[in-house]
């Protein structure tokens, strides 16, 4: 087991972004590769500082999805270029192109996230996709970013639906581990993995007490305590998780029907944390928890989260398009195969009557 706690250095405060130019004077970068969507570039252009003048920046507009052929052409511009650094600005899939970009190379690696819709600010994982958006897979990177900084502005007036997603998301750092964590001897229990169980548990604890009102407060504009709570536990303390436990914390059931949802493109416009959240209610199924799934629908349908195949433009989908799904998420090299059970996905466990 090998544990990967998070970033080396992370800011999180309104004036996080000024902490950027020292940072980059004491590591005397000279050119460095800015990546960062549009809209992003946008929401978090009032608050960066200007650029030094003794730093090259090459500005590199993302192309809007994790694939390899969107690493080959970033890191193409970075060797071209020889940059000393890469600042990923903008959502998960910015984020994680960025970590392969870096990966394995001199280059330094900043991470600001403009969106709390998972944790790929605070982990060394980048999942790859498709240019269809079709899931490839995931790879986990031997370095953390070298700095992470959270603007609570920036994300406060990001588009909820993402914030929504990331809870979903988050909430399956608790459903996923814990099945994993409660076959485990006592007397295997390191320190790391204690950490990592708590930290899951925390997720679950605070998303059930807490995100009903953050949401409320989000769409107020109202930049709360209880807000700022989810929205570092949906990128730092779900981050933990894997961070600390491994393999034992990492993403298992409910990720693998989101990865074979991405299948279908009807499901493209759901967000991963909603499809995320649909899995986690398959995954209980699976592991026939009946009453856990009871409990978690009053807070999805307050949530506006999808729980049956009608909310994720699948409601007419054939029985045999099903085993499709089934097959895809039960396949070994999927992370299904974390789930220790002997339970098949079935067509009754992916058709949620809920």
């Amino acid at each position: 087991m090998i544990s990967q706690s998070g970033p080396q250095r992370y800011i999180s405060d309104n004036k996080a972004y000024d902490e950027l130019p020292g940072f980059m004077n004491k590591l005397k970068v000279r050119t460095v590769l800015f990546l960062h969507g549009e809209k992003s570039l946008a929401a978090a252009q009032p608050y960066l500082p200007a650029w030094p003048d003794d730093v090259k920046v090459v500005d590199v507009p993302f192309g809007g999805e994790c694939s390899f052929e969107e690493i080959d052409r970033v890191k193409a511009i970075a060797d071209e270029n020889d940059v000393d650094m890469v600042i990923g600005l903008g959502g998960g899939k910015v984020l994680d192109t960025s970590k392969s970009v870096t990966t394995g190379t001199h280059r330094y690696l900043v991470l600001i996230p403009t969106l709390a819709s998972n944790c790929s600010p605070w982990s060394a994982i980048s999942v790859h996709y498709k240019e269809t958006g079709e899931h490839i897979n995931h790879n986990i990177y031997l370095e953390t970013a070298n700095l992470m900084l959270l603007n609570p502005k920036v994300i406060l007036n990001s588009p909820i639906e993402y914030f929504v997603a990331g809870i979903g998301d988050t909430l399956a750092k608790f459903y996923e581990s814990e099945l994993i964590f409660e076959q485990l001897p006592e007397d295997q229990y390191t320190v790391a993995l204690t950490i990592s169980r708590q930290m899951a548990n925390n997720c679950k604890a605070v998303l059930l007490k807490n995100s009903i009102g953050a949401v409320a407060d989000m769409k107020a504009g109202r930049l709360t305590p209880r807000w700022r709570q989810i929205a570092e536990t949906i990128i730092v303390m779900a981050g933990t998780v894997g961070g600390w436990g491994d393999d034992y914390g990492r993403a298992s059931g409910a990720h693998a029907i989101h990865d074979a949802l991405t299948i279908f493109p009807a499901t493209a416009p759901h967000l991963h944390g909603a499809k995320v959240a649909y899995g986690i209610l398959v995954l209980l199924a699976i592991e026939n928890k009946v009453d856990d799934i009871r409990n978690l629908l009053p807070f999805y349908h307050k949530l506006g989260l999808p729980t049956n195949l009608a909310d994720l433009n699948l409601g007419g989908i054939a029985d045999s398009d099903i085993e499709k799904i089934a097959t895809a998420a039960a396949d070994p090299s999927t992370q299904m195969h974390f789930v220790p059970t002997e339970e098949p996905i079935t067509l009754r466990s992916l058709r949620m009557p809920c």
